[in-house]
């Protein structure tokens, strides 16, 4: 019996979103790869045999800890819809709360894969870094932009939560904006396209990705919630308040936006070196 898939469906009707669900799949798919046993069979053991098994990968424990969570929930799936039988108790790894920032895009980062995409003449991708650091878009509301939006100074966007939210888009991107409307491929309203129509998240994860390897940037640093993480200290570095930075990057929880105020790996171990 096809138990993952019949665990996807289950997620689906419970209204999570897709990428929960993939993220949900992959980890199962893993764990049931790596025990190569009847799913209904499952014990304890073979659960901390495989966060062995992970930790000897030298996996982070935040990564780990996201894994047993998809395992749990498959096995109260288990328990819900075949009556599975499954009641022992696993705890998750602990781990002490990071007060560092770490795997950050820095601005050298940043121009790095600006001056690749340009060096390549992809305009596309160029406009698209510029989008996301100038202004701290997430990716889902990046992908809301329509044609008519350029030549805006403010715009009202469905960020987090359906909440809509204004974004200052700064004379500098108005005219990047511009620039790329001119050029575009155009066969849809939205604004970022390709030859198949509006692109998705995963076009935009891939295009990061592939100028980070060409530009030589840390590839663990190179995803688009970076460019939003990197527009929010260069404005607690510029001197703005927190609760402006709050609101600028329409974090519902000032505490979410905190932890601009820490320091990096790098800059704590170059104040220990100073000692």
């Amino acid at each position: 019996m096809d138990y993952l898939n019949y665990f996807c469906d289950y997620l689906k009707k419970r209204d999570l979103s897709l990428n929960t669900i993939s993220s949900y799949k992959s980890d199962v798919g893993q764990f049931l790869e790596y025990i190569v046993k009847p799913v209904l069979s499952i014990d304890k053991n073979d659960i901390l045999s495989f966060v062995g098994h992970l930790e000897e990968k030298e996996i982070n424990v935040t990564s780990i800890n996201r894994k047993f969570i998809s395992i749990k929930n498959f096995l109260d799936f288990l328990n819900e819809e075949y009556n599975a039988g499954f009641t022992f108790k696993l705890k998750q790894i602990k781990t002490q709360h990071q007060q560092y920032l770490d795997d950050l895009l820095f601005k050298e980062d940043f121009d790095k894969l600006i001056n690749c995409a340009r060096k390549n003449k992809d305009i596309r991708a160029e406009t698209i870094f510029q989008t996301l650091y100038l202004t701290g878009m997430r990716v889902s509301e990046l992908l809301q932009l329509g044609v008519g939006d350029v030549g805006k100074n403010y715009l009202s966007i469905k960020g987090k939560g359906s909440k809509y939210r204004t974004i200052f888009v700064p004379p500098k991107l108005v005219d990047i904006l511009g620039e790329y409307k001119l050029q575009r491929t155009n066969n849809s309203d939205k604004l970022f396209t390709g030859q198949r129509g509006p692109i998705n998240r995963q076009t935009v994860h891939n295009m990061i990705k592939k100028y980070a390897n060409m530009a030589n940037v840390n590839i663990d640093s190179a995803h688009a919630h970076n460019f939003r993480h990197l527009y929010c200290l260069s404005l607690i570095e510029k001197g703005l308040s927190i609760d402006v930075v709050a609101d600028l990057a329409g974090h519902s929880n000032i505490n979410t936006t905190r932890i601009y105020t820490r320091k990096t790996k790098e800059q704590l171990m170059t104040a220990i070196n100073e000692l």
